[in-house]
This record gives C-alpha cells, sequence and structure tokens, in this order.
C-alpha cells in the first residue's frame, strides 16, 4: 500500500473499510456488513495540504490524479496546480520509478 491508501483507511467511510478488509479476509464474515454499507459513496482524501473541503474528503469517483505518476489525488484542478510545487519531486520520482517497472 502506498502513502495515499494508508491516509484514506485513516479517514475511512465504512464502505472503504469493509471493502478493503473483505478482499483481504477469506472468510463470509463481512459479506452481511458490505450488503449495509455499499450504498455509501466511497471518499477519498485529496494531496493538498491547503485543499478548502472539509477534512479533505471528496468522492472518490470525482477525484483526479496526476497522470504523470499516477500517485497523487485530488479534488480539483485548482487543488492539483495548487499543490504542484510541493509535489514536484515526488511526481519525479514516482514517474521513474513507473517508468522502469512498465518497461519490465
Amino acid at each position: 500500500l502506498h502513502l495515499q491508501k494508508l491516509m484514506e483507511l485513516l479517514i475511512a467511510d465504512d464502505h472503504t473499510l469493509v471493502s478493503f478488509f473483505r478482499k483481504r479476509i477469506t472468510c463470509s464474515c463481512l459479506d452481511k456488513k458490505h450488503k449495509e454499507v455499499k450504498s455509501i459513496k466511497k471518499m477519498g482524501f485529496c494531496n493538498n495540504d491547503n485543499c478548502p473541503l472539509p477534512g479533505r474528503k471528496v468522492e472518490r469517483s470525482k477525484m483526479l490524479y496526476c497522470t504523470r505518476c499516477r500517485y497523487a489525488h485530488y479534488c480539483s484542478r485548482d487543488c492539483q496546480e495548487a499543490a504542484w510545487s510541493e509535489h514536484r519531486e515526488i511526481c519525479k520520482e514516482k514517474a521513474e520509478r513507473n517508468a522502469k517497472f512498465e518497461q519490465r
């Protein structure tokens, strides 16, 4: 798991948590709970430290991600641009690592 996913688990809604553990636990003990929570929208975490949204949470299906490194996720283009100065170095490292991995 990378940092973005770990951060999402820390602030996760019930749907995200149940889905996460249901994929990793082989018994059927979470099936009933999954039926209860599957209508809850999954929430994500905006990478911009100054995001104006409460708790920097946004519905995951509406999030944007950095197309260069595919690591950072944002609630809007404005947040992505605002965070670029901090994200630039990490982005370069992640993009290079992704490129090496894809060449294999």
